[in-house]
């Protein structure tokens, strides 16, 4: 019977991409990457369509990562709609390292509207300008 139990375990342990957890206005979403490539940044693949998610104006957004991005860098990036309906858009410092699973995403004024949240995770190779090469994309697409 324990040989059973293991090769259940053993079953249950598949790899699979890393996924990234969206909350806001009590709803949580959770995705897996919709480009993912390999260590490199290469042998790039779409994998999923982006999630969607009920933001009212204003509201923050609460993003978390799973280890594997966390032990990487990663980043957040918005697109908003402000007052004027001129979209704008917004990014966070580089993330990660081991120190940072969760990032809050917010708007700079209560009326501006997000309109779409991605998170990078960077890649083992940079840009010639110095900038790491994008190796996933996680995207959620804001509905009102």
């Amino acid at each position: 019977m324990a040989a059973s139990v293991l090769v259940l375990s053993g079953c249950s342990l598949q790899q699979h991409d890393p996924e990234v957890t969206f909350y806001a206005n009590g709803k949580t979403i959770r995705i897996e990457p919709t480009i993912y490539c390999d260590v490199e940044g290469s042998n790039c693949a779409e994998r999923n369509a982006p999630g969607t998610l009920k933001v009212p104006a204003g509201k923050v957004v609460q993003i978390s990562v799973d280890g594997q991005l966390a032990d990487g860098l990663w980043e957040v990036v918005c697109v908003y709609e402000n007052a004027a309906r001129v979209q704008e858009g917004c990014s966070s410092p580089l993330l990660g390292k081991g120190d940072d699973y969760t990032y809050t995403l917010a708007v700079p004024n209560d009326s501006d509207q997000l309109l779409r949240i991605e998170v990078h995770e960077a890649a083992g190779a940079v840009l010639e300008t110095g900038q790491p090469l994008m190796r996933g994309s996680w995207v959620v697409d804001i509905t009102r």
